[in-house]
């Protein structure tokens, strides 16, 4: 799980250093995760990019980006916001 881990937010933060997107599409379609291992990836994924100066969100919660508030909506799992100095 955790080679999966570092190996997926690798690719998403080559894709946008600034803010990385977890669906729930991504984890238990295309990669057909349980829900036990979602809730496992969420959980560690978390710890890594909080690590990483991130501002790590879940479905449901607010969050501002450039001046605007936005939701985690419902088929976002996790939405990572890189801290800016």
């Amino acid at each position: 799980m955790k080679q999966f881990i570092t190996e997926y937010l690798d690719n998403k933060i080559k894709q946008n250093e600034d803010m990385i997107i977890i669906t729930f599409y991504e984890l238990r379609i295309k990669y057909d995760l349980s829900e036990d291992e979602t809730q496992e990836f969420l959980s560690l994924s978390k710890i890594r990019l909080e690590n990483m100066k991130y501002q790590v969100y879940f479905t449901g919660a607010k969050y501002e980006q450039n001046g605007v508030i936005k939701t985690v909506q419902d088929n976002e799992l996790m939405v990572a916001i890189k801290e800016k100095f």
